[in-house]
């Protein structure tokens, strides 16, 4: 498993929830929401019935509320584009069993494969449920998941860890969820929050204070993780009029541009100076000209970030901010040189498509440009600076 006796930590893996929804929710949650989550399964049954593949968000089917990336450009009368037989995305990872979602020990030998010691799991689709008119619902289904995700944990001796939803809907619900978790459970290592709030405001929302103080306080990590047009919704969702080659290639970088913009110009780093913050699935290769736009920025118009008292290049050379990187991303080592080893992370979003495991690891300690203290920072050492709960 580890490399050269270095631990290990792939900081974004998932559940995939939606693949057995009622494995995951039915039996863990709160009586009085059960009659809501059963017209929610029954929908879901009703699609799988009619053959459509169970999901969520995210797709012209979704159950909750669907989403289209079928535009090709250069065509806007499409008149509904129907995909060619094969046009389906590739991945370029082995088959992953889809058990792995609710059977540990299949999760745990795919770690075995491909040298990992730890892995820390996200939903895929918890942080989505704020489209749902019912927040005491949402809460309820935030509440169902942790629960599971505390028995899917019990049993793998640390291996497994786990980071909490955060409903942006209700801090106060949410601050004593995560007070209750973070005292019952050591496999619980952070905040998952997403890169904008639901109603559309930026992270630099005074109104999320409780949580960034009640994250201090317990030494936990708030974690930034999003998805491609599904709720809380970032700019192109719309602008990109369903362009699917632009959805993904820049809808992810926009959004991690836009909460890391938002925390250090919001000054949550000054005003919290204990808070840590991981930003997840956005590639980094634009992180060190988002940092010298950020200086520009400040040094032009400091009255507009009264919050922030230094150059954000400062806030990040400060060790409390981090962003994680992809095995097969090219200029990772352009990103080592220009802003530091001590930032980055490594993640393989296993078992979503798109990554190469169990090949991952094996990847990214084989780049000969990047120091061998480098990679081991990479690939567990900085993981464990940011979730100290890791190591305990």
């Amino acid at each position: 498993m580890s490399i050269n006796g270095h631990v290990v930590v792939d900081m974004d893996s998932h559940i995939r929830e939606y693949e057995d929804l009622d494995r995951s929710y039915r039996n863990y949650m709160d009586p009085a929401y059960r009659d809501a989550y059963e017209r929610l399964s029954a929908a879901v049954a009703r699609h799988a019935e009619a053959g459509l593949r169970t999901k969520l968000f995210m797709g012209q089917g979704a159950v909750i509320e669907p989403s289209d990336e079928s535009r090709p450009l250069g065509m806007y009368d499409t008149f509904g584009v129907v995909p060619p037989r094969g046009s389906q995305p590739t991945s370029r990872h082995e088959p992953i069993p889809v058990s792995v979602n609710w059977d540990p020990a299949v999760r745990l030998n795919g770690m075995d494969q491909a040298r990992v010691d730890i892995s820390v799991m996200f939903s895929s689709n918890d942080a989505s449920f704020c489209a749902l008119h019912d927040v005491g619902f949402e809460g309820a289904l935030h509440r169902a998941f942790h629960r599971y995700m505390v028995d899917y944990c019990a049993e793998a001796v640390g291996r497994l860890r786990w980071v909490i939803t955060a409903g942006l809907r209700d801090i106060p619900a949410t601050v004593a969820e995560i007070q209750h978790w973070a005292e019952q459970d050591t496999n619980l290592v952070g905040v998952h929050i997403p890169p904008v709030c639901p109603d559309g405001s930026l992270l630099d929302n005074p109104a999320l204070h409780p949580l960034f103080q009640c994250a201090q306080d317990l030494d936990l990590p708030l974690l930034v993780h999003g998805g491609v047009q599904r709720p809380p919704h970032t700019a192109g969702t719309t602008e990109l009029t369903n362009a699917g080659f632009l959805l993904r290639a820049v809808y992810q970088p926009w959004s991690g541009m836009i909460a890391i913009g938002a925390l250090i110009g919001g000054g949550a780093f000054d005003l919290f100076s204990r808070l840590r913050v991981g930003v997840f699935e956005t590639r980094a290769g634009w992180m060190p000209w988002l940092f010298e736009q950020l200086d520009a920025g400040y040094e032009h118009r400091p009255d507009l970030t009264p919050f922030l008292h230094r150059l954000p290049s400062e806030v990040l050379a400060e060790g409390r901010l981090f962003h994680a990187v992809e095995p097969g991303e090219r200029y990772v080592e352009h990103c080592v040189q220009e802003l530091g080893e001590d930032i980055w992370l490594f993640g393989t979003d296993y078992p979503h498509r798109g990554s190469a495991w169990p090949r991952d690891v094996d990847d990214l300690a084989g780049r000969p440009a990047l120091s061998e203290t480098a990679k081991y920072k990479i690939l567990g050492e900085n993981a464990l600076r940011l979730c100290p709960r890791i190591a305990a």
